[in-house]
């Protein structure tokens, strides 16, 4: 038989933020402040603070992208500082781990169609060169300049480069425009590629403007090179490459292949571009806090990027994010030490919240690949050798990943196949096995541990967190109530159980 477990004062207003802090908390304290006042306006109270064990797995859940294990729970939580979770959020983000997960979110929001089967070998080496560039603590500007000037950055694998984007648009300058304006500006181009766009001022001209930067020079009269033109489909008109703000851009005498696209990477990640950080700022926000500040993510170009809520605090983030050197761990830990980032999920019925507040925190689905890497962590299991899971290395992860994709986390539903594929396939039966996890059977083999001592074991490498009395009563009973050689069965109950659980499987 087997069980399911599920588990379902602010800072006085600073003042108003002149200069971008270089130190996370004072930054933190500015959208406390600006949250605050949009909770009084509403007439909202804001959930009550998490406890120490459910904020670790919040804040390894979304900056290392999977749970903590058993050990690092435990020391947490025996840590009387009252710091600690300052110094938890400045560990977890100067992680290798991190660097990993951070990688596969700009890799998803960049180049989303490798997540699709057509696409997926473009994955890997795209990731490795975010990954790369990330550890070496590139600042955000400078990464998609890069990136749309495609140059080399060699790694411990050999060179690598971000031509995956390139290859996902099919190197179309079409293809490319629409990619690169909703990736780096979120702006929502593509309507406007056979008409005028209907609710915002972009022109068609301007989408076939920006195309032009990603085409290779013309030649001229006297076979020199010359900037290029695009021929817009079904017509004679041709366009040569235009900002969309209309700034004049300046040709060399001879253009090279790369000339355009670095003159649209000049302007699109300048300091003073009215779309560049706002986007990052909000991306990486809907990232921690599963909404974004402005809605929708790839059009911050109508009038929602303006109204709202939030506009105003996501300009004064962008401002503060430019002027601290595009840094992404700045910005990151900023985000995430917010007493708005440590609310509950659970409020009263009798408050009810607009989810564009951010007085509560939402209940968010696991990606596939937090669900692979919590999985392989709660069994004591390492995440990143690739000569693990019999034999078929990060292959299996990636498998399991695309079956588990989802599209935003706040929404995600899981699937019948899903849930069936949690219960039943290999991954989660064999970690049932405590021959095959050594959570499991670490805890079976321990004569030091009772029954008691076994399943608090299991619920903190699962859960991060100690069962309550009657999960620990029910959970005892199970156990103790098998016969003596069902026992290390019984404990594999528990443990998938645990992971089965919807608990388990989200993140809040």
């Amino acid at each position: 038989m087997r069980y399911s477990c599920c588990l379902l004062a602010l800072v006085a207003v600073p003042a108003a933020l002149t200069a971008a802090p270089r130190d996370p908390a004072a930054l933190a304290a500015v959208i406390d402040a600006r949250l605050a006042a949009e909770w009084k306006k509403a007439g909202v109270a804001p959930a009550p603070a998490v406890d120490d064990a459910t904020f670790l797995r919040r804040a390894s859940l979304d900056l290392l992208g999977r749970v903590p294990a058993a050990a690092e729970v435990r020391e947490f939580l025996a840590d009387a500082a009252p710091d600690k979770r300052a110094k938890l959020v400045a560990r977890l983000t100067a992680a290798g781990g991190h660097t990993r997960h951070m990688a596969t979110f700009w890799r998803r929001t960049w180049v989303p169609q490798a997540d699709t089967p057509e696409f997926a070998r473009l994955a890997d080496d795209f990731e490795a060169w975010v990954g790369a560039r990330l550890q070496e603590g590139a600042p955000y500007d400078r990464v998609v300049r890069e990136l749309l000037t495609l140059p080399a950055a060699r790694t411990a694998r050999g060179p690598v480069s971000p031509v995956g984007f390139f290859a996902a648009s099919e190197s179309k300058p079409e293809n490319l425009a629409a990619s690169a304006t909703r990736a780096f500006l979120g702006v929502n181009l593509d309507c406007a590629q056979c008409h005028d766009h209907p609710f915002a001022r972009w022109t068609r001209d301007q989408f076939w403007q920006t195309a032009a930067f990603f085409a290779p020079p013309m030649q001229d009269k006297a076979g020199k090179p010359a900037p290029p033109e695009l021929t817009i489909p079904n017509t004679k008109r041709a366009l040569s490459p235009e900002l969309l703000d209309g700034t004049a851009v300046t040709w060399p005498d001879a253009p090279a292949p790369d000339t355009g696209r670095a003159l649209l990477a000049g302007w699109l990640t300048a300091k003073d571009n009215p779309y560049f950080a706002r986007n990052a700022v909000n991306r990486l926000w809907a990232h921690l806090y599963g909404t974004a500040l402005v809605e929708p993510l790839d059009d911050l170009s109508g009038d929602g990027g303006n109204t709202g809520y939030h506009a105003d605090l996501l300009k004064e983030l962008a401002t503060a994010f430019a002027d601290g050197g595009f840094d992404l761990k700045y910005l990151t830990r900023a985000l995430v030490l917010t007493k708005a980032y440590q609310l509950s999920a659970v409020v009263a019925e009798d408050q009810p919240s607009d989810p564009r507040l951010f007085a509560r925190m939402p209940v968010r689905g696991l990606t596939g690949e937090q669900l692979y890497d919590s999985l392989r962590t709660a069994a004591g299991l390492p995440t990143e050798r690739a000569d693990t899971d019999r034999g078929l290395g990060l292959e299996a992860r990636k498998r399991f990943a695309a079956r588990f994709h989802v599209e935003r986390p706040v929404t995600a539903e899981r699937s019948v196949t899903q849930a069936l594929a949690m219960m039943n396939g290999r991954l989660t039966s064999d970690l049932a096995d405590p021959a095959k996890n050594p959570t499991l059977g670490g805890v079976v083999g321990a004569p030091f541990l009772d029954t008691k001592g076994k399943v608090e074991t299991l619920f903190l490498a699962a859960l991060g967190r100690e069962p309550t009395a009657k999960e620990l009563r029910t959970m005892t009973d199970h156990i103790e109530g098998a016969f003596e050689a069902d026992r290390d069965r019984a404990l594999g109950d528990v443990f998938w159980a645990l992971v089965n659980s919807t608990e388990f499987n989200t993140n809040h």
